[in-house]
């Protein structure tokens, strides 16, 4: 027995000095991201007996972690890729690696935010989970955001949360609408946010984290889970990340934010639910024969009624509309007034088949309409917003909104630190 021992404990022993970190084993703290409703009921237990009912297994660990803020987790190989592993098993990624919240990482993006932690934000839908400065940190810390990215985050996060937008119809619906973040004022120079060519795309570090943060915020704290809570049939990639800021140097007309009620000097965030992006090719067209490429377009659209529609003009396009004397609202006029259906199509396409989903039901007025080529308003839109963003070109995008929810805009509130935390921002 003493001799087996004995080469038990040399075997060990040789694998140890051979092989260091063969049993190598280290307790790590890390933050719970997911939302926690005001009773103290963690959302994902909810999403789990959600899951029980409906028969689905995915994510396998839905709900089974121990609750609390902190929880230390054994890691016996690589931080990175047992934490991921582990996240990403409880339902907690968007199928994406993600930075593991560990408390020095999550106090550090709390300093851009002069708020108690401990403060509700906003409550999230679909579950009603409680937003506290401190869950949103810890998302936006595992979407890879900096501390001087919290002040834009957290408007976003009121913003989502306000009735009007829908947040639950967004977060659960069968439709493909995501919400798009827009940035305009000083800030998105200050935070290098991208508003100009490939301003949608990839590459630049702040619209791709803040907008991601914002999507991990509606998953974790408030519960939209895929094939659980949220049903998009197909869904949307800008479901990953949605952030465009405004051209302010290239804008030939007043800041977007002035068109939504804010002052000229406002930093201001606002959030559309977003369906999807549709490029308009002005290349040889003059600004007329733009405008009624517009219309033509709107006119064709699959819904009698549209809450917003968002038109991104390029800003070459955008000079030469401005040179030729056309302000914003000239161009919505005009659109609205040219994207209309004889009345025997506008008949054929939403009223036979019952699908002119009108809030309110259809306007009395077009019911009654008896001449076959009058001409309807097709969409009908409560609100044309016009951007100016992207690099020089004449390729601009319409941005059609989900039906039913409102845009909604909310000025950015700075910390006291602000000038401090951007001074280390431009070190990192």
């Amino acid at each position: 027995m003493r001799r087996r021992a004995f080469l038990l404990f040399m075997t060990l022993g040789i694998i140890l000095l051979y092989f260091p970190g063969a049993y190598s084993a280290e307790f790590i703290e890390v933050y719970n991201p997911a939302g926690v409703r005001s009773d103290g009921v963690y959302v994902d237990k909810l999403l789990k007996r959600t899951m029980v009912e409906l028969g689905k297994n995915r994510p396998p660990l839905a709900g089974n972690f121990p609750e609390g803020k902190v929880e230390k987790v054994l890691i016996q190989g690589d931080v990175l890729t047992e934490v991921n592993a582990l996240f990403y098993k409880r339902g907690w990624t968007d199928g994406l690696p993600i930075v593991p919240p560990i408390p020095e990482r999550v106090k550090d993006m709390l300093r851009g935010a002069d708020l108690d932690p401990d403060f509700v934000v906003a409550t999230l839908e679909p579950m009603n989970g409680q937003g506290t400065v401190e869950k949103i940190a810890v998302n936006a810390v595992m979407a890879g955001c900096r501390p001087e990215y919290m002040p834009i985050l957290m408007a976003a996060v009121e913003a989502i949360a306000n009735p009007a937008f829908d947040l639950r119809g967004i977060a659960t619906t069968t439709s493909p609408d995501i919400p798009m973040l827009i940035v305009s004022g000083p800030v998105s120079r200050q935070l290098d946010i991208n508003s100009g060519t490939n301003a949608l795309g990839r590459g630049w570090k702040a619209n791709a984290t803040i907008s991601r943060a914002l999507h991990l915020i509606i998953q974790n704290i408030g519960g939209s889970w895929p094939d659980v809570t949220d049903m998009s049939t197909l869904g949307h990639p800008g479901d990953f990340s949605m952030m465009v800021a405004e051209n302010e140097k290239a804008n030939p007309w007043n800041p977007i934010h002035m068109d939504l009620g804010f002052p000229k000097s406002a930093n201001v965030v606002t959030v559309l639910a977003a369906e999807g992006t549709h490029s308009v090719y002005g290349i040889g067209r003059n600004s007329e024969g733009f405008l009624k490429m517009i219309a033509d377009y709107l006119a064709g659209m699959d819904r009698a009624y549209r809450s917003t529609l968002l038109l991104i003009i390029a800003q070459d396009t955008a000079q030469m509309l401005a040179k030729d004397g056309w302000t914003k609202e000239k161009i919505s006029h005009f659109i609205k007034e040219n994207a209309r259906l004889p009345f025997f199509k506008y008949k054929e396409r939403f009223l036979d088949p019952g699908m002119a989903r009108i809030p309110g039901g259809v306007p009395n007025w077009i019911l009654q309409t008896k001449d076959a080529q009058a001409l309807i308003p097709s969409p009908m839109i409560d609100q044309l917003l016009i951007l100016v963003s992207g690099g020089p070109g004449e390729k601009s995008l319409l941005v059609s909104g989900w039906v039913y929810g409102k845009v909604l805009s909310k000025e950015i509130r700075l910390p006291a630190n602000w000038r401090e935390l951007l001074e280390e921002g431009k070190h990192q």
